[in-house]
């Protein structure tokens, strides 16, 4: 039985000039930050996996947990996890704790992958597709006068995307602007999507959806703050657009109220945030008993990217078959992040606006040291 011989923690930022900072409604920011975890087997076997947040946070947290691990087998996740959150339940989820755990759990997945000579998809479903359509996510607020919206929206339409995401929040007047400017450019027949990163109160949520409702809107994602269920709930019910959610969720059971209380439509679960791909698994399994779609957030370096298409690539067709009304889409960040573009010897492969599922054991992906060392904080 292979066990974990060693587990090692990298983290990793990227900066920028400020005056290159992207923004949302709430706030601009030049940095992106994110950890690693490799697992290495007594059989030599490695495996990575990645973290969400501040790197020196998610550390303190992997020294908390990394005894818990070390000896165990590569197949003891679910009992290892169980017994962290039952033993530093007071500590919460919604932290670095989840994050870690997250990269602890893809890490393993990839070693029991490449020991098997299978994909990660293999192992968590199967493979349903090996080209994974994307939408981009881009149209950021921005100072830089050589990165305004009109020139993130050229760069959008100028690709075969399904659709393009862009952040609005910042006042009904704002974002009616924003929309007509990115359908316009976009043109009628890409997807557009919005996001508010949770700015709005119902009230004004609803009036937001009322005043874009005319550009032909795919969903508005996170138009409230994550814990105003009831308002998700009420707002769900009376908005033209469909509701997403789910990056700033952090377990199942958060999900769970999500779903039971049909706050969304569209359910986003952030595989590198929200434990992992057993959590994320276990969320795709509600949502589709519940007949809702599946989204996963994608918001970070070149090893979530791509757990998010093996994540993709496993979930079944469902409730239809052959003739999906719209494709399960993998978010593509278009921002300037040189996690995703520089870390991996053999850069995810874009292709007529679909990512390619990485060939080979595992992830299908290799780190690239020098890469990795350049970013490396701690």
């Amino acid at each position: 039985m292979p066990s974990i011989q060693r587990l090692t923690f990298i983290g990793l930022e990227y900066s920028f000039s400020p005056a290159k900072a992207y923004g949302m409604s709430r706030g601009g920011g030049n940095r992106r930050q994110g950890g690693l975890v490799e697992v290495e087997t007594d059989a030599g076997i490695k495996g990575i996996g990645e973290a969400f947040g501040n790197p020196l946070v998610t550390r303190e947290y992997f020294r908390m947990i990394e005894p818990f691990f070390t000896g165990r087998s590569v197949f003891d996740f679910d009992h290892v996890e169980a017994r962290i959150r039952n033993s530093m339940y007071h500590l919460g989820v919604g932290n670095q704790l989840t994050a870690c755990l997250a990269a602890i759990n893809v890490a393993l997945y990839d070693a029991m992958a490449r020991g098997f000579g299978v994909r990660v998809c293999d192992l968590i479903g199967g493979c349903g597709t090996t080209r994974i359509p994307a939408y981009a996510s881009t149209g950021f607020f921005s100072d830089d006068p050589d990165r305004q919206l009109s020139h993130m929206l050229d760069e959008a339409a100028g690709h075969p995307y399904a659709g393009a995401k862009i952040k609005i929040g910042r006042g009904i007047r704002s974002d009616v602007e924003r929309v007509r400017q990115a359908r316009s450019t976009l043109g009628p027949d890409k997807l557009l999507i919005v996001d508010i990163n949770g700015a709005y109160t119902p009230d004004v949520a609803l009036e937001c959806a009322r005043a874009i409702q005319p550009y032909d809107i795919h969903w508005i994602e996170e138009p409230l703050p994550p814990g105003d269920l009831r308002g998700y709930a009420e707002l769900r019910a009376r908005s033209p657009i469909p509701i997403a959610a789910g990056e700033a969720h952090h377990t199942v059971r958060d999900f769970r109220a999500l779903i039971d209380g049909r706050c969304i439509d569209i359910v986003q679960p952030s595989i590198s945030g929200t434990g992992g791909l057993t959590e994320a698994r276990r969320i795709a399994t509600l949502a589709q008993a519940a007949n809702l779609r599946v989204a996963p957030h994608v918001w970070g370096g070149a090893v979530g990217l791509a757990t998010a298409c093996h994540f993709i690539a496993s979930l079944p067709a469902t409730p239809h078959t052959a003739h999906p009304p719209w494709p399960q889409m993998l978010e593509y960040d278009m921002s300037d992040n040189a996690l995703r573009t520089e870390l991996l010897k053999a850069p995810l492969v874009l292709d007529a606006g679909h990512v390619l599922l990485p060939d080979g054991p595992g992830l299908g992906i290799e780190l690239d040291p020098a890469a990795v060392e350049r970013y490396r904080v701690c």
